[in-house]
Order: structure tokens, then C-alpha cells, then sequence
């Protein structure tokens, strides 16, 4: 009797102490999540946590490199253009090192007809600073990948320069592997989408819509003609990028090299001559967008963000170059349509709505402001009168009739909220306080003697004492997208 008793303590127990582990691990799991690291640079989220929530091969191209890579590559673009499922797996920083783990770590779940691997990274090795290495990898899932990569990061004899530059040791190799020790004091600079996950989740980053070189580049470092002699240059990535290459073709998947447009020194060039003979000799094709800068008619004046990078003025010329190659030399096809592929659909029509933010913000026109608050779908339209606001005009009551504003403009004035060119609410009380959440905006409204106030989000929107406030809620992006007042005793002068 004793002893069944003793055999159920101890069940109990074990028991008890099996169900606190797996109650510690979730409470892990979800901690760890909410801290894990979060790009600082170039949207928050890494490419990363969408690639893993992909299903199985669904990727047609596969894009890796560095910044120069994401900035010249528009996947929005080739889907639209194409229906190519395009993905850039591209991190800041990345060298041929951590482009050969992640094409590893990509080949897991998708097989990509063609990976188009940018040329930057030629001429170093290693992350160099140490966001860089946080980003490439701290976001991999734990696997028998991660810690080989971990071994590459922190062994001299397995090859790896990390040790050399400064950034890591042997002895950090513990904290990469359990991540923990690396990411623990996150807590400091947690925001809302740690908890939530991201608002958007893109195939990749790009580069700015709105971002321009305050001066024309030069195209090469000394101001010289870009340097077209033959000599060849050993360069220290040539064992990882032989491994790419080797590793492309035991998958039988097509590899293409090209290096972005960008300022190049004598040096880089010698390299490049080098990745030129290599890709020869390996019969893979290299475009090379220095060389090919007036075939392909790449601004110096516009088209770049810096010295190194392109705007998405420069990306989207590259990226229609690089599609034009793609369609003209492989079998690529076209997934518009296709209900597998609606998260192609929705990075297509977030970039879209990125550009007409864009658009919007570079606009003073209270006309062309009014027509996209007609016929515009997906966003939130505030309009509301501010103190002496009414002048007579030959186009404002034939801009506001569309919205379904008609005498009550003139007869008092008030607020309106408009989605998809209709209004779906509307006050011409002479005082009040309202708050609603149209389209997922969280909106304050405050009216007192013919004045308002606006707050989207606790962003305050007024603009003017006298004239017409017009706030724009994008409700795919989940932001003010354009917020400006317009000045009536300045002839509805715009200001923002």
C-alpha cells in the first residue's frame, strides 16, 4: 500500500514538474519573440520573418546581398510587370559568407528557379560593425545551419575573418548559439509591433521613394573614367562565392551575378574584372549596372540615394532590367491571379499606396488633393473648416459635390469623413467632441465656435486658424499619409 502511494507522489510530481517545463517554455517562447532582435535600419522587421512564414516553394527568384541588393531591387515591380514571385532575402551588411548560410537556410522550403546574388561584397568579408552582424544572424531559427554558421562566425580555422575585424571571439560563440545573452536587454527599446508583429510585411526591403543624393555622383572614386583594363585581383570571397555557385548548381537552380550602380573605385573595378572571368569561366551571366549605366540610362543626377545606393528612382530602372533579363533567358511564370500568391498581391498594392503617399506629400494642389479624396479607396478622409475658411472659388464647390458636400460647406462649414468618395459621417454642430475608428484610425475630433481640431493617433493635424484642414488616413499602411491646412486668406495656400 505504502508503495503504490510513494509510485503516485512521485507521478504526481513528475508530473507537476513536466507540466511547469512546458509552461516555462511557452512563456520562453513568447518572451523570446517579443525581444528577439528587430532591424533598426530599413524597416524594423528583417525580410526574414515573412520568408519563414512562406509556404513551401513559392519563391521564383530569389535575391541576396547587401543594402545595394534591396535597394535596387523591387519585387512590387517584377510581380506587376511580370507575375514573378520575387524575393529579396538581402540584409545590410551581408557578405558572401552569410549569403552562402542563407541561401542554405532558404533551400529548406522554397527552390527558386533562378538567385540573383549581388557583387558589393567582392571586396570585404565580415559585417565590419556590429548591427550588421545582429542583423544577419540573429534572425536564423535554430538548426544544425545556424550553428555551423555560428562555428564559420567565430573559428579562424573554419575561415571566418569576424575574429580578425574585432566583432566577435570564440568565446561568444555560447551567446550565439542560445541568443539569449545577445538580445536579453531589448527590453529598453521594445515598441508596439514587438507585441503585435509587423503592419506590413513586404518581399524584401527597397529603397526610399522620396530619398535623392543632394549632388550628382561620380562614378568612380578618383573622377576618372570607370577603369576597364584587364588585370584580375585575388579577392577573399572567392571561396564563399565558389560555394554559392556550388551550391546553386547541386540544386540545379540558375545563378546570375550583377552589381548594383554605384561610385567604384580602381580597386573595385580590378575585382569586378575578376567576378567577370570567374562568371565567364563558370558560364554564369554577370550584369555588371556600372558598365551598363547608359545602356540602361541610370541618372547620376537622381536616380541615388548616395554614393553606393540608389533611390527606388534608380531601383526601379535596374529592376526593370534585371525582369527583362529574367523573362528573356528563363522560364518564368506569371502568378497574377493566382489566389496562392495574395501575399505578392498585398506587397503590390502596399508599394502602390507607398507611392501615392508619396505623391500626396509632394502635393500643394487643393484640387488634386480633392480628386483623390473623390475617388480613392482604402484610406480615411478628414476635411473640416477652420474659422473665416469660405472664399468664393471657380472649382471648389465642383471639386466638393463628388464627396457628397454640397450647401452645408458654405452654410456654416463643419467636419466630414469620407472613405471610398462617399461621406460616411459628418457633424456641423457648433460644439462637440467626438472620437471614432473608421477604417482602424483612432480619430479625435474637437469642434468649438467654428474651429476644430484633429487627432489621428494622437498625431494633432491642424494646420491654419482660417481655411480648409484635409487629413488622409491610409488605411493599408496604417499612417497619415498626408495632413495639411490651406490658408482662405492666402488664396487656400497650403500649409503643412
Amino acid at each position: 500500500m505504502e508503495n503504490r502511494l510513494e509510485k503516485k507522489t512521485i507521478i504526481k510530481r513528475c508530473a507537476g514538474v513536466i507540466g511547469f517545463c512546458l509552461i516555462l517554455l511557452l512563456v520562453l517562447g513568447r518572451v523570446y519573440k517579443i525581444l528577439s532582435w528587430k532591424d533598426s535600419a530599413g524597416g524594423y522587421f528583417t525580410p526574414v520573418e515573412t520568408f519563414y512564414g512562406l509556404d513551401e516553394d513559392m519563391v521564383d527568384v530569389l535575391f541576396l546581398g547587401s543594402s545595394h541588393c534591396y535597394c535596387s531591387i523591387i519585387s512590387s515591380r517584377l510581380w506587376d510587370d511580370y507575375g514573378i514571385a520575387g524575393y529579396s532575402l538581402s540584409i545590410s551588411g551581408q557578405d558572401f559568407a552569410s549569403s552562402y548560410y542563407w541561401l542554405k537556410e532558404a533551400l529548406k522550403t522554397q527552390k527558386p528557379k533562378v538567385v540573383c546574388l549581388e557583387m558589393y561584397y567582392a571586396g570585404f568579408h565580415g559585417y565590419l560593425i556590429e548591427g550588421n552582424l545582429y542583423r544577419n544572424i540573429l534572425p536564423y531559427h535554430i538548426s544544425s545551419n545556424y550553428v555551423q554558421m555560428v562555428r564559420d562566425m567565430t573559428d579562424k580555422e573554419s575561415g571566418s575573418l569576424q575574429t580578425e575585424v574585432g566583432i566577435v571571439d570564440e568565446g561568444d560563440r555560447s551567446s550565439f548559439l542560445a541568443k539569449w545573452p545577445v538580445i536579453h536587454t531589448r527590453y529598453r527599446e521594445l515598441q508596439r509591433q514587438d507585441f503585435t508583429g509587423p503592419d506590413i510585411l513586404y518581399m524584401g526591403f527597397s529603397a526610399l521613394i522620396d530619398g535623392m543624393h543632394q549632388s550628382p555622383i561620380t562614378w568612380t572614386t578618383d573622377g576618372s573614367e570607370p577603369y576597364e583594363g584587364d588585370e584580375i585581383l585575388e579577392i577573399e570571397e572567392e571561396k564563399w562565392l565558389r560555394k554559392i555557385i556550388e551550391l546553386t548548381k547541386a540544386n540545379d537552380i540558375e545563378l546570375c551575378l550583377f552589381l548594383a550602380p554605384m561610385t567604384v573605385s580602381r580597386e573595385d573595378q580590378m575585382r569586378m574584372n575578376y567576378v567577370g572571368a570567374l562568371a565567364e569561366e563558370e558560364g554564369i551571366p554577370f550584369l555588371n549596372f556600372v558598365d551598363l549605366r547608359e545602356e540602361v540610362k541610370i541618372d547620376p543626377q537622381q536616380d541615388f540615394l548616395d554614393g553606393g545606393h540608389v533611390n527606388y528612382r534608380g531601383g526601379a530602372k535596374v529592376t526593370d532590367a534585371i525582369g527583362r533579363f529574367l523573362v528573356q533567358n528563363y522560364t518564368m511564370e506569371d502568378h497574377r491571379g493566382d489566389k496562392k500568391y495574395e501575399l505578392w498581391e498585398q506587397n503590390s498594392a502596399f508599394r502602390e499606396h507607398e507611392f501615392n503617399a508619396f505623391k500626396l506629400q509632394e502635393s500643394v494642389d487643393l484640387q488634386y488633393i480633392l480628386d483623390c479624396a473623390a475617388y480613392a479607396s482604402d484610406y480615411t478622409v478628414i476635411l473640416s473648416t477652420e474659422g473665416d475658411y469660405f472664399r468664393e472659388t471657380d472649382y471648389l464647390a465642383d471639386r466638393l459635390m463628388p464627396l457628397g458636400i454640397g450647401e452645408e460647406f458654405e452654410n456654416g462649414g463643419g467636419i466630414w469623413i469620407i472613405e471610398d468618395g462617399q461621406v460616411t459621417w459628418k457633424t456641423n454642430a457648433e460644439t462637440g467632441d467626438w472620437y471614432l475608428e473608421p477604417g482602424g484610425a483612432d480619430i479625435v475630433l474637437l469642434r468649438s465656435e467654428g474651429t476644430s481640431r484633429i487627432f489621428v493617433n494622437q498625431q494633432d493635424c491642424t494646420k491654419v486658424p482660417d481655411g480648409i484642414h484635409i487629413v488622409i488616413y491610409d488605411k493599408l499602411l496604417k499612417n497619415v499619409v498626408y495632413a495639411a491646412g490651406f490658408a482662405a486668406g492666402d488664396g487656400y495656400t497650403c500649409v503643412k
